[in-house]
């Protein structure tokens, strides 16, 4: 069953990663400098937070810092990102939670590093974000997800594009793009949670009694609580959908 979902959920990540070749390397260049990796809008990924964030303490412009959770590769199974490859991103608006005042905490992404030192413009929206897995995965499935983390039915890819991206127009694929196919078995109704992790499909707030995901003002990634302060302890999950 591991095997299966490792080979569902890397189907469902890869689609939408092009890897685009200069076409002259500079003299003395290597390899990274002369390979752009680009992510096309639509395209999942999986992230964790590696620093806790709270609305309580944090301001406007501090950096927020996770962490990708899959290896993304090229057609010809090159490792374009690899996992644990660094997410950047900052805080785009907080507010404190003070009487009725709500607390809010928005996110704005803006790179992914590579281990290599290669910096990637990431524009992304966070499409779902739970507790970090170690809590998700606890009797009970306090992730609130439907199918639970013992569901093990395996996630659907979409092909190019991106999971749950529509695929691009003929001609419009940058060089290099990735095209996985679906299992033979893929489930279109595969759960949001397994074993505590959020696949692509899941959606919204999962864990997190009284948070609630939005839009913020500056088309950063906005959650918001009117009972408590909102605080992403590290490890937190997230699903980021790149937008162009």
């Amino acid at each position: 069953m591991k095997t299966l979902f490792n080979f569902a959920l890397m189907a469902a990540l890869l689609a939408g990663v092009a890897v685009a070749r200069n076409p002259a390397r500079p003299s003395g260049g290597s390899d990274s400098q002369s390979t752009k990796v680009q992510f096309a809008p639509g395209t999942i990924i999986r992230a964790e937070l590696t620093k806790s964030v709270d609305a309580k303490k944090a301001k406007v412009g501090d950096e927020v810092i996770g962490k990708t959770m899959d290896d993304f590769l090229s057609d010809t199974n090159e490792v374009l990102a690899p996992s644990g490859s660094k997410v950047l991103a900052h805080v785009a608006e907080v507010s404190p939670h003070q009487g009725e005042t709500a607390s809010t905490l928005g996110i704005a992404f803006d790179k992914i590093v590579l281990k290599n030192g290669t910096e990637v413009p990431l524009k992304a929206a966070i499409q779902a974000i739970g507790w970090p897995e170690s809590h998700a995965g606890a009797a009970n499935d306090p992730m609130g997800a439907p199918g639970g983390p013992g569901n093990m039915s395996s996630m659907p890819s979409t092909g190019r594009g991106g999971y749950g991206a529509p695929a691009p127009s003929p001609g419009a694929g940058t060089p290099g793009s990735v095209n996985p196919q679906a299992p033979a078995n893929a489930d279109p109704n595969s759960a949001t949670s397994i074993n505590g992790q959020l696949t692509p499909k899941a959606q919204g707030v999962m864990g997190m009694p009284g948070v609630s995901l939005s839009t913020g003002a500056t088309q950063d990634s906005l959650l918001s609580s009117q009972k408590h302060n909102v605080k992403l302890d590290s490890g937190t999950q997230m699903i980021l959908r790149v937008i162009p």
